[in-house]
């Protein structure tokens, strides 16, 4: 679990801002940015709360830790989905090419 947490979990946190900002930039990243975040911290919430009740029920955490790795794999396939499929100029980054006199 460790090892889980720290390299998928807390090791994932840095891109939390740079994904939505990428996929959804624009003057209404703000609020797009809150519901992904409310959307991130209810899940958060939900989470220990229905591992608890599949383990009152199935006795084991196995299948609660299978959900958790089946529901990250379509979190990454949806970002990846979503994700832009051009490169995007951005000021001071792109090179002009030389223009023959």
């Amino acid at each position: 679990m460790v090892v889980a947490q720290g390299l998928l979990g807390y090791g994932l946190t840095s891109v939390m801002g740079a994904i939505p900002a990428e996929i959804f930039e624009g003057r209404n990243y703000g609020s797009i940015f809150g519901s992904v975040m409310l959307a991130a911290i209810l899940g958060g919430a939900a989470g220990p709360w229905v591992t608890g009740v599949m383990y009152d029920r199935l006795g084991t955490y196995l299948p609660a830790f299978s959900l958790s790795i089946v529901l990250s794999l379509v979190s990454a396939i949806v970002i990846w989905l979503a994700a832009p499929r051009k490169i995007r100029s951005v000021a001071g980054r792109v090179r002009v090419p030389a223009t023959a006199p």
